[in-house]
């Protein structure tokens, strides 16, 4: 049975539990990315993964492959000849951008990329990567009577595992620095802010 997510309104606060709701807002933030690396069809699954192009963004969807909160750290994988391995060795520099539409919640999400070819950050990745296309594997081997075509990663990097091409594989690992939350509901919008580092500080923004 395929998971499913829960739309959820975030609740109404006053001003005197606004740093109560912030730490509410961070941790609803984490649990939306860890949900897009557990559930296939979350919103957080495939985000838009902005870099630096010869002086100019430019945007792709990539899918989520590990989060993990405590190293504030967002894993995502390419082909290691890609344009996005090119552009983060320039730039580290980027952005993510999640809308989640059941949450009503808009992420973006600032960070520091690092490229990881052949280490054991990659050689990590590169198991997980596998994992993950035996599991998909299976579950299109047992869906082939009610589905004649098999669904394809956006970030289609799980053609690599099948052909076993490890020396084309990169993991690329995005630190996070910051994270810009917003909801977007009937009753107008609230955003927030959070700078990650050794301690995570969180403040209201105007709309």
């Amino acid at each position: 049975m395929l998971d499913t997510i829960e739309s959820r309104s975030l609740p109404m606060c006053s001003v005197d539990d606004d740093a109560a709701f912030l730490d509410y807002v961070l941790d609803d933030v984490w649990d939306i990315l860890a949900q897009g690396v557990r559930v296939r069809f979350a919103a957080a699954h495939t985000p838009t993964l902005a870099t630096v192009r010869q002086g100019l963004p430019t945007v792709r969807t990539v899918v989520l492959r590990a989060v993990s909160r405590a190293g504030a750290l967002v894993f995502v994988h390419a082909d290691r000849r890609s344009g996005k391995v090119r552009e983060l060795g320039a730039q580290p520099a980027c952005s993510l951008h999640i809308f989640d539409a059941g949450r009503r919640v808009q992420l973006r999400i600032e960070a520091q990329a690092s490229i990881h070819l052949d280490d054991d950050i990659a050689d990590a990745e590169w198991q997980r990567l596998r994992a993950q296309h035996r599991a998909q594997q299976r579950r299109a081997v047992a869906a082939i009577d009610a589905q004649t075509t098999p669904d394809v990663a956006i970030d289609d990097v799980d053609g690599l595992a099948e052909a076993d091409r490890r020396d084309d594989f990169a993991a690329i690992a995005l630190h996070v620095t910051a994270i810009e939350w917003q909801h977007i509901g009937s009753r107008g919008q609230r955003r927030a802010r959070f700078e990650i580092g050794e301690t995570t500080q969180g403040c209201w923004l105007d709309c």
